[in-house]
């Protein structure tokens, strides 16, 4: 799921994955123990690909290992206490590496996240990336990313339809930043390429991305962060939707959450 090179199985979920932590947390597990604790059952099925799948991931991720023929977690246990926790932990494993299919995809998707929102079947959205930027993408690797792209907070899916909306995964980035700091468009835009590496390719000085911009139009109107647009001043533009009043900022305020 995320090594270079690899598929996207539907199998492990983020919550299968957390699941299979917790369990691990609690003392070194075999193969055998952690399916049947999954299971639920004294017969557990070996070949249950969500289950092994899930085990593979948590260890791709860096948050397990195997000692011998024992599994342990190697992260601290405290990333296990809440679903945003584990979501920031995640984030940051996930898009270290740029190479691998997840990475890819994820880019791609912010990049053309406009297109995206025109698209509402699975297997069109997997035929428009192969053709357009990541050629080995299939229907069933979006079937596996997009449990993802909605837990890490990239998209809502409305039907086959993902919505673009990075509020989530932006608020998460931001909460290392101390409150009322200010940042000019060309900083933060700075600051985007440098801690949401996925979104880099996709945004520059001059324009962000749909995904990126309704996550920051979200944010701006819950009060998360203040966009402050001067005349006369450097500007970046969001992207531009009908009706919408907002649609450029020279300075970003981080107002936080309450």
């Amino acid at each position: 799921m995320f090594k270079e090179n690899d598929n996207m199985r539907p199998g492990p979920t983020p919550e299968r994955v957390l699941a299979v932590c917790r369990l691990i947390s609690q003392g070194s597990y075999t193969n055998q123990d952690i399916y049947k604790e999954c299971a639920l059952n004294e017969d557990a099925d070996l070949n249950d690909e969500a289950i092994r799948s899930s085990i593979d991931s948590a260890e791709e991720l860096g948050f397990i290992k195997k000692n011998k023929d024992r599994y342990e977690l190697v992260i601290d246990v405290k990333y296990l206490d809440t679903a945003q926790e584990f979501r920031r932990l995640v984030s940051s494993a996930a898009f270290k590496n740029k190479k691998t299919t997840f990475f890819k995809l994820t880019e791609w998707f912010i990049k053309n996240s406009d297109e995206v929102l025109k698209i509402n079947r699975f297997d069109d959205l997997a035929a428009t990336a192969a053709k357009t930027g990541v050629p080995s993408v299939t229907e069933n690797d979006i079937l596996g990313w997009r449990f993802w792209m909605r837990y890490l907070g990239f998209a809502y899916q409305y039907n086959k339809t993902l919505i673009p909306n990075m509020k989530t995964r932006i608020e998460d980035a931001l909460l290392d930043i101390p409150k009322d700091t200010k940042m000019s468009c060309t900083q933060f835009v700075g600051w985007i390429k440098e801690n949401i590496p996925e979104a880099a390719s996709a945004c520059t000085e001059a324009l962000l991305s749909l995904a990126v911009s309704n996550g920051l139009r979200v944010l701006n109107n819950e009060g998360v962060i203040e966009l402050v647009s001067t005349r006369d001043a450097v500007r970046t533009s969001l992207y531009q939707l009908n009706g919408v009043e907002l649609n450029d900022f020279s300075e970003i305020i981080i107002r936080g959450c309450d």
